[in-house]
């Protein structure tokens, strides 16, 4: 192998040579750059559309969650008011008895 002409070629030739290698390799690169990018931006942007709709679900669903709380409460108020009529009931009751048996005792 010649020192002056390695594998055949003058420098100035290698040099053209490994330069174009170069300037091919980069352009690869910046492509493959480019397409990540690219990419990346398009699965940015569809995650941010599903975070929107998410944010849109969320709203609705403390929405429903907020209804559901209200109408437990007003459920918890009736069934408060019931036991309450329901107590009084029984006391009257209770006291129909006592004068049913009371009256049951006198007359014997």
């Amino acid at each position: 192998m010649d020192m002056h002409r390695p594998f055949g070629f003058d420098w100035g030739e290698l040099v053209s040579i490994v330069t174009l290698i170069g300037v091919v390799m980069t352009y690869v690169k910046t492509s493959i750059r480019n397409a990540a990018h690219d990419s990346n931006q398009a699965e940015f942007a569809r995650l941010g559309d599903s975070i929107a709709q998410l944010n849109q679900t969320m709203i609705k669903v403390n929405m429903v969650l907020d209804s559901l709380k209200a109408d437990r409460e007003s459920t918890n108020q009736r069934l408060t008011k019931l036991e309450t009529a329901t107590d009084k009931h029984d006391v009257r009751l209770a006291r129909i008895e006592e004068h049913v048996i009371v009256n049951k005792g006198d007359k014997k």
